[in-house]
């Protein structure tokens, strides 16, 4: 028989036992539960690479444009006055140095008269003062006063001969009238358009197109154009791109791109429309890579993983164009030869990678 104080000490030491027991068995479960929240931070994911490749890009740009003419012209007279008479009208095909029009001369033929007046008086007046002053009658300051006033006198009726001759407008290019502005007996100032004339022979016409800023840097002066016109369908002719805009047009915010066309064997107008397809003859080398690749993109930037030392790194880059299943970059992937695909919407940065 155990005595009871030896019956109580073996209860308490049991009880301590158990206690110790189920306190060793829970810290246990608690660190593999720990471990087991934790493994999915610190395990490895299994993606695919594909290569990344640099070549140039081939592709030919599309726009379409309009036709216009590359010769205008809208003659003016050079001093105002009454419009006596025109001799062309809206419709009509005019040459280089054409008289278009007069103004009423009354009024300046009497200015051209007055003028001429004037410049007879100064040059008498000169005379006599410098025989005044070679008879030492008239002093220095008169005679330099009567040469001033004849000098003057003389470029006034200069002035005068010169509004005379251009109280007429004549056409300053080849080309048809497109809109007669004003009439006979109409007043008009200096320097208002009566005609607006554009050239319609086969050097003068052109297409212009806007191309957003990505086409227009790809694009030179001489690059070949082929064009097609809605008008005539089967009609293909070979232009080039003879003129490039260094300022955006204010009202679409493209640039604008000249192309020559020839008129030689269709008849062209003004306003035309036609579809443009330009080769650019510099091609530069841009990094391509499969469109699956790109873990996100808002059509100008993306984010792409790249392998490095075993993680994943995150890149952003500067997407140049979408070709069906590939995609050529700009910027970002400069130095990387891989880029990772399969297993990529995944990914964070830093994250252990393992390539099958």
């Amino acid at each position: 028989m155990i005595p009871a104080k030896g019956r109580l000490h073996l209860i308490t030491a049991l009880i301590t036992c158990i206690g110790l027991m189920a306190i060793t068995s829970c810290s246990d479960k608690s660190a593999q539960s720990l471990a087991e929240e934790r493994a999915p931070f610190s395990a490895s994911y299994h993606v695919k690479t594909a290569p990344v490749e640099r070549k140039p890009i081939d592709d030919v740009i599309l726009v379409t444009g309009v036709i216009q003419s590359d010769a205008e012209a809208r003659p003016s007279f050079k001093t105002g006055g009454v419009i006596a008479h025109l001799y062309a009208k809206e419709g009509d095909f005019v040459r280089k140095g054409q008289l278009l029009g007069k103004l009423n001369m009354t009024e300046i033929e009497a200015q051209t008269a007055q003028a001429q007046n004037a410049y007879d008086k100064a040059m008498r007046d000169l005379q006599r003062i410098e025989n005044l002053y070679r008879d030492s009658i008239a002093t220095l300051e008169q005679f330099q006063n009567a040469t001033t006033a004849a000098d003057i006198a003389r470029k006034t009726l200069d002035i005068a001969r010169f509004n005379t001759a251009w109280s007429e407008i004549r056409s300053p290019i080849d080309g048809r009238i497109i809109g007669q502005l004003l009439n006979e007996g109409e007043v008009t100032g200096p320097g208002v358009p009566v005609y607006y004339i554009i050239g319609v022979t086969e050097k003068d016409w052109k297409v212009v197109a806007g191309l957003t800023d990505k086409s227009w840097g790809r694009v030179k002066v001489g690059d070949a154009v082929r064009i097609t016109l809605d008008a005539y369908p089967d009609w293909v002719v070979q232009g080039k791109v003879i003129r490039l805009a260094d300022v955006a047009n204010p009202m679409s915010g493209t640039f604008d791109v000249d192309v020559s066309i020839s008129g030689k064997d269709k008849r062209l107008a003004a306003g035309m429309l036609a579809r443009l397809e330009i080769t650019p003859s510099s091609s530069q080398p841009f990094p391509i890579i499969p469109i699956e690749a790109l873990v996100s993109s808002n059509g100008r930037t993306g984010v792409v993983y790249v392998p490095e030392n075993g993680k994943a790194a995150k890149r952003v880059v500067q997407i140049h164009t979408f070709y069906g299943e590939t995609v050529s970059i700009y910027s970002g992937l400069e130095g990387v030869e891989e880029v990772i695909t399969a297993g990529s919407g995944f990914l964070e940065e830093g994250d252990h990678i393992i390539l099958k």
